[in-house]
């Protein structure tokens, strides 16, 4: 009796309670955002599980609605049921439906059927197979089931089962290349589209990046700098450094073409397009035996292998450039892809232009005097009359083949050109500067996966070239010019063949072949009668090559899911040296439990071509690097020890991941580090780095945030020129990055801060205006100003046809949004005051990039 009076007044109570009316509005919203608002005009308050309500939507509008019939459309909507427990409290419980699911499955590239793939309810002991024309079908399944497809060499995918019902069966396409899905350990590790792997490298796919701070359309090298450990000091994203590593010491291919210039305008813009690129594989270190010639990161990127459905087509503008790219089945089994971009700033200049043009051309020039002391602005002043002509150019051609479902056939080129006169006018001095930088590549790649066994066959071609002249005129006449031609032609070919024992042991062994051309040639010209004859004309040339054998083999051992055991050896001879080197590998990662995972890497690298800085006494000293080979002139063969280790723990939607890691590089040079003009001999040296990155990062229904620290100790020891150790140019002591991203269904916003310690340089204790001799204080041993700024972006999604067969973008930027500059870099030099006719010594900071606004608008089709 008193049971059935206490369920009497809980109806009663619930009967008037759902009286309420609402009014309500919900276009495509999630079931969380839904039940947030309910609660917010009601008392109600609501427990669930996350699974319970994830991914479900609600499209509903009513006015007046009784919160009874609300709740109820809602859960037609979504599956599930509202239990009451209380008054004002309700448990939200799915409803197991039981359904019969079918569907096809198809190979991705060819569209053929794939028969005995194994389709499994996780969790339950219903299995079955596809039979001959791709078909499965499973009875007596519930609609919140997770359902496993399956298939050797293939990629696996995961379906809630209420997907596959069988009123309409699905088609399920299967890709190949599955290890790089089964082995991602963290989705979204920063953003969408920005996951972590369990070989400990990031990969990243441009079609699914998430919204960037200060980025208003994809960039891959822009997106690095998001992950700890890797940083820009200049600002380009061609001098990205990764552990305490230089610019050069990363290998960078393009479709397994080899990389020897990234950036356009000074590294201010990518080189490669990247709306061709499909995904992008970074390694900080623990990379793979295959990967070779260098001795800091790898960056791997790559276009896509499959054939697409249709033509797709692309086009967008921006506030530097123009771009388009075609994609087009020529049949079945052929495909092809072209992509063309070029600047228009040398018709019309835009505010995101002259931002870059103030970075890259307009230094600041202080004077310093005898006792080395920096006064203001020196009596010429730091303001010139400055003129320059600029434009960039890329295209990028790929033919894909695929003549059956285990073969895959591709062919990539790509070309690449900057351009520039930049003439600068003081009084009646002219300096002109002229620079031209081309790339151009192309390269074959065949692969063929049959079951366990699978093997590639690669060759590739690459030429750089960078042609620079500076002439020094007075009153018309020339009265210095210097001259740089810089040429690399690389070369190769390679074989792998690798074996499955089973899913838990492979193992894998190839051979490569490269061959490096290199040329430079200096020079320069003085009519200056105050010069000596021997130094009026000055002519450099040197041509060197070096052929690279290399055979390696990895075995990786997979003992339990998404753990990753890597052993490695890669031994290499150098004609230069006419030597062997072996580079021994480890990588281990190995979850102890779900949600913690320990990681470590040991690893030995060598490299025979590096860049060296030449001290050109220019106004602007543009692009003052030259590639150039070990082995020769005494330069030394680079090499580095590294070890690391680390921990990752991941809780529903926190991450923390910690890598401390130690650094030793071997065969530096004074030249090729350039210590801010303090020598220009060479001498040999080494560097010691310690380091620790560090990423926390916390999801919510919308919002993502992350922040990212690296702390970095770099030490050169170069006991020729200095006695004790001293900091290393990019010892960047402290590097801490906030960001924050919200997605709104199709409207994104991203705002980010940076903060890095300044960069060290070389101080000047006194300069000699009678000898013109310097005298630098200890290397290093004075910093520039800490760096920091507030980048902001915002994207828009938009149809362009009731089709969505048409769509585009459009997004904003703004880069630096508080306008502070500090100088990135600083060097001296020495020159004739036109009204004393007197030597003075000049500091030349360049400085950070100011207020950098940027529009994009994109069409795709």
């Amino acid at each position: 009796m008193r049971l059935n009076l206490v369920i009497f007044f809980l109806l009663l109570t619930l009967s008037g309670f759902s009286q309420n009316t609402l009014d309500v509005d919900y276009s495509n919203t999630s079931l969380k955002l839904v039940i947030s608002d309910i609660e917010s005009k009601t008392q109600l308050l609501f427990s669930y599980k996350e699974i319970v309500i994830a991914d479900k939507k609600v499209n509903l509008k009513a006015s007046e609605i009784s919160l009874e019939n609300l709740l109820k459309r809602i859960g037609e909507q979504c599956n599930v049921r509202f239990q009451y427990v209380s008054e004002k409290q309700i448990i939200i419980k799915s409803i197991d439906t039981q359904i019969t699911i079918c569907g096809y499955i198809f190979d991705a590239s060819t569209n053929t059927p794939l028969s005995y793939a194994d389709i499994i309810i996780l969790g339950k002991p219903k299995i079955t197979v596809s039979d001959n024309n791709g078909y499965f079908e499973i009875n007596d399944v519930s609609t919140t089931d997770i359902v496993r497809i399956q298939y050797l060499g293939y990629s696996t995918l995961e379906y809630q089962a209420k997907t596959l019902i069988n009123t309409s069966c699905k088609n399920v396409f299967l890709s190949e290349d599955s290890e790089l899905l089964n082995d991602v350990i963290i989705n979204a590790y920063i953003t969408s589209g920005l996951d972590k792997s369990n070989d400990g490298s990031t990969t990243i796919t441009n079609s699914e990046i998430g919204v960037l701070p200060g980025q208003s359309e994809q960039d891959v090298f822009q997106s690095l700098a998001t992950i700890p450990g890797i940083t820009s000091l200049n600002e380009s994203v061609s001098d990205i450094q990764i552990r305490g590593g230089n610019k050069d010491q990363n290998l960078i291919l393009f479709d397994d073409i080899k990389l020897y210039n990234t950036g356009h305008f000074f590294g201010m813009l990518s080189a490669i397009n990247p709306h061709i690129i499909e995904s992008t594989k970074v390694y900080k270190g623990g990379a793979s035996p295959e990967y070779g010639d260098r001795i800091s990161g790898i960056i791997d990127l790559s276009t896509a292998r499959a054939i697409p459905d249709s033509t797709q087509f692309g086009f967008g503008v921006n506030g530097t450039h123009l771009d388009g790219f075609i994609k087009a089945p020529l049949s079945d089994k052929v495909s092809v892809l072209f992509s063309l971009r070029r600047s228009y700033v040398d018709v019309v200049t835009t505010p995101t232009f002259d931002a870059f043009s103030e970075k890259v051309f307009e230094n600041t020039s202080l004077f310093i005097d005898e006792d080395g002391s920096i006064q203001d602005e020196n009596d010429e002043g730091s303001e010139t009359d400055s003129d320059n002509t600029f434009y960039f150019f890329d295209t990028n051609m790929k033919l894909t083949f695929r003549p059956s479902s285990k073969d895959y056939i591709g062919i990539s080129g790509l070309l690449t050109t900057n351009n520039l006169d930049f003439l600068s006018t003081f009084e009646e001095d002219n300096i002109l500067d002229q620079l031209d930088i081309e790339n151009r590549g192309i390269s074959a790649v065949w692969v063929h996966n049959h079951e366990k066994l699978s093997y590639a066959t690669k060759a590739y071609f690459s030429s750089f070239e960078s042609a620079y002249n500076n002439s020094f005129s007075n009153e018309g006449i020339t009265e210095e010019q210097n001259n740089r031609l810089n040429k690399v032609e690389d070369f190769g070919f390679s074989f792998n063949l690798s074996y499955n024992f089973s899913k838990k042991h492979k193992a894998k062994i190839g051979y490569q072949f490269s061959n490096n051309d290199v040329f430079f040639n200096l020079s320069r010209q003085i009519t200056d009668d105050d010069i000596e004859d021997d130094e009026r004309d000055f002519n450099s040339t040197a041509q060197n090559s070096n052929t690279t054998h290399t055979v390696f083999g990895e075995y990786i051992f997979k003992p339990k899911d998404n753990s990753f055991m890597s052993f490695g050896l890669r031994t290499s001879r150098y004609s230069v040296f006419n030597d062997f080197y072996i580079a021994p590998r480890l990588n281990i990662e190995y979850p102890i439990f779900k949600f913690l995972r320990l990681k470590a890497t040991a690893e030995r690298r060598y490299q025979v071509i590096s860049e060296l800085v030449q001290f050109e006494d220019t106004q602007v000293r543009l692009e003052n690097q030259v590639w150039t080979l070990s082995g020769i002139d005494d330069i030394p063969l680079l090499s580095s020890t590294q070890f690391s280790g680390g921990v990752i723990l991941n809780i529903d939607d926190f991450i923390v991941d910690i890598d401390a890691y130690t650094k030793q590089i071997k065969g530096l040079t004074s030249f090729t580090n350039g210590f801010t003009n303090a020598t220009q001999d060479f001498s040999e040296g080494e560097s010691d780095i310690f380091g620790i990155d560090v990423l926390v990062k916390k999801s919510f229904d919308r919002l993502n945030l992350w922040a990212g620290y690296t702390f970095n100790d770099i030490n050169y020891t170069f006991n020729e020129i200095q006695s004790t150790s001293f900091r290393g140019n990019n010892d960047i002591t402290n590097n801490f990055r906030l960001s924050a991203s919200y997605d709104l269904e199709k409207w994104q916003f991203s705002l980010g801060w940076n903060y890095r310690t300044g960069s060290p340089f070389t101080p000047i204790e006194s300069f000699d205006t009678d000898n013109d001799d310097i005298n630098f204080g200890p290397i290093n041993s004075q910093r520039l100003p800490d760096y920091h700024r507030l980048d902001a972006s915002l994207i828009h999604r938009f149809e362009l046809s009731k089709t969505n067969k048409v769509k585009g973008i459009f997004s904003i930027s703004f880069q630096n949004i508080y306008a502070r500059q500090v100088p990135l870099s600083v060097f001296y030099r020495a020159d004739t005051n036109p009204s004393t006719d007197t030597e003075e010594l000049n500091r030349i900071e360049q400085l950070s990039l100011g207020f950098t606004p940027n529009a994009t608008l994109r069409v795709n089709f």
